[in-house]
C-alpha cells in the first residue's frame, strides 16, 4: 500500500507537540514536595511548557480544519470510531489541560506573575477564586488521561503498522518511506527521551548563579547572630586590617560613592538564596568624635530587589511580600550609634518596611583615610515581623523568618 503523507506542517506540529507532552507529563510528576527555589523553578517552566502545547495546539487544529488530511485507514467501523474519538480527546486535553492550569494561577492566593521561559509576560485570566477548586479537578483529570491517550495512540499506530500491515507511521514520520522499523525506533527514542529530561531538569541548578557567595568578616565580639550572606568579591575591612586613624574628626554629611552593595540572603527550604538592592541612597551625618550627633538614614527602592531570577523578583515586589506598589521604599533610621572598639561600630534605630516600623540594629567595620571611608556591615531582620510573606508564605518551614543583611560601600565629605 502506497502511504498518503499529512503536510509537512502537520507533521511538525505534531511531533512538537508529542515532545512537549512527553516532556510535560513528566515535569508534572516532579512538582510535589516542600516549597523550594528548585519547585518554585520547575513550577515556571511547567507554566511555559502547558502555554506553548496550548498555543501550538491551536494551529494544529487550525491545520486540521484548513487543509486536507490523507483519507481515514480502511477497517471496521468501531476501529474508526474509536481513533477519531482518540484525536479529537488529545485535542480537548492539548487545550483544556493548559487553559485549566492557567485558571488554577489565575485563581491562586497567592499571586505568581508568569513569564514564558523567562521573557514573555503572560497575563492571568480575569476570573473569581471560585474557579480555583473546578480549575483543580479538571486540570488533574485531563493529566491522567493524556498519559492514557498517549499510551493508546502509540499502541494503536504500531497496531495498524504490523498487525494490519497499513503504512500509518509513513503518514506521519519524516523520512520513513521504506524504514517503518528504523522510524518507529527512533520516534520512541525520542518520546522515551523527552519524558527523561522531563524527570531529570533541574532548571534552578542549571541556571548560573547571579552572584558569587562571600562570607562577610564580622567582628568576633558581635552579639547580634549573623550567617554568610553576599558581599562583593573584595575584601571587607576588619579591625585587625585598618589601621589607627586620626582620633579629631569634625563631624560630616557624608556622599554615598557609586558601586556600593545592598545585598541580602534568604533561606528557602534550607537554601540560601542571594539577592541586592539596585537602587538605594544613604544620608550620613557622621564622626567618630561626635556619635551622640551622628544620624544615618537609608531609603531602599523595593521595586530594585534582583535575585537573579525575574519572576521570583516579581513576586518579591507583589502584595504577598513586599508590597512595592502601596509602600515602594523601606527606610532604617539610626540615631543612637556606639563605638564597639577599634573600627566597630553599632548603630540602633528603626526599620520601616511595608507600613510596620520595627526596631533594627546594624553592625559595621569603619576605616578613614583622610576625607574617604570604607564602610561594611551586617544586620538581620525578622520579614514576619514586618509581614513579608503573607498566605502560605507567612509560615517559616519553607521560608525563613530570619534574612540577613549585608553592605559595602565607599564614601567621601567635604575636605576639611
Amino acid at each position: 500500500m502506497q502511504a498518503q503523507r499529512y503536510s509537512y506542517t502537520a507533521i511538525t506540529l505534531h511531533w512538537l507537540l508529542a515532545l512537549l507532552l512527553a516532556f510535560q507529563i513528566a515535569l508534572g510528576q516532579t512538582l510535589e514536595g516542600s516549597n523550594s527555589p528548585e519547585l518554585f523553578t520547575r513550577y515556571q517552566l511547567h507554566k511555559s511548557v502547558g502555554i506553548a502545547i496550548l498555543l501550538l495546539s491551536l494551529a494544529r487544529l487550525a491545520v486540521r480544519l484548513a487543509t486536507p488530511r490523507p483519507p481515514a485507514s480502511e477497517g471496521p467501523a468501531w476501529t474508526r470510531t474509536l481513533a477519531s474519538i482518540v484525536h479529537w480527546l488529545f485535542y480537548l486535553v492539548l487545550i483544556l489541560g493548559p487553559i485549566t492550569g492557567w485558571l488554577l494561577v489565575s485563581t491562586a492566593k497567592i499571586q505568581v506573575p508568569t513569564l514564558i521561559f523567562g521573557v514573555i509576560p503572560w497575563p492571568h485570566l480575569p476570573v473569581g477564586h471560585g474557579w480555583h477548586e473546578p480549575a483543580e479537578a479538571i486540570h488533574g483529570v485531563l493529566a491522567r488521561l493524556a498519559i492514557a491517550l498517549f499510551a493508546l495512540h502509540i499502541v494503536g499506530a504500531l497496531r495498524h503498522q504490523w498487525l494490519l500491515g497499513k503504512p500509518e507511521l509513513q503518514r506521519m514520520i519524516p523520512f520513513a518511506r521504506d524504514k517503518a522499523v528504523v522510524a518507529a525506533i527512533g520516534a520512541l527514542a525520542l518520546i522515551i527521551g523527552a519524558f527523561t529530561v522531563g524527570k531529570l531538569v533541574s532548571p534552578d541548578r542549571s541556571r548560573p548563579t547571579a552572584e558569587k557567595r562571600i562570607t562577610p568578616v564580622v567582628p568576633a565580639s558581635s552579639a547580634a547572630p549573623v550567617v554568610p550572606a553576599a558581599t562583593e568579591a573584595e575584601e571587607t575591612p576588619t579591625a585587625e586590617t585598618v589601621e589607627t586613624t586620626d582620633a579629631s574628626q569634625p563631624i560630616a554629611d557624608w556622599t554615598v560613592a557609586s558601586g556600593g552593595r545592598l545585598g541580602f540572603t534568604a533561606r528557602w527550604n534550607g537554601e540560601a538564596v542571594d539577592g541586592r538592592f539596585s537602587r538605594w541612597r544613604a544620608a550620613i551625618r557622621f564622626s567618630p568624635d561626635e556619635l551622640a550627633k551622628s544620624t544615618i538614614s537609608v531609603t531602599v527602592d523595593l521595586a530594585s530587589a534582583d535575585t537573579g531570577d525575574g519572576q521570583r523578583d516579581d513576586s518579591l515586589r507583589s502584595s504577598d511580600f513586599f508590597d512595592a506598589g502601596a509602600h515602594p521604599n523601606a527606610v532604617f533610621t539610626a540615631r543612637d550609634i556606639r563605638h564597639l572598639g577599634g573600627e566597630r561600630y553599632e548603630a540602633r534605630g528603626t526599620l520601616d518596611l511595608r507600613g510596620a516600623s520595627k526596631p533594627a540594629t546594624l553592625r559595621f567595620t569603619l576605616r578613614i583615610e583622610g576625607d574617604r571611608a570604607r564602610v561594611a556591615g551586617t544586620a538581620r531582620i525578622d520579614r514576619t515581623a514586618f509581614g513579608v510573606g503573607q498566605g502560605e508564605w507567612a509560615a517559616t518551614d519553607a521560608i525563613a523568618a530570619g534574612v540577613d543583611i549585608a553592605f559595602s560601600f565607599d564614601a567621601t565629605r567635604p575636605a576639611s
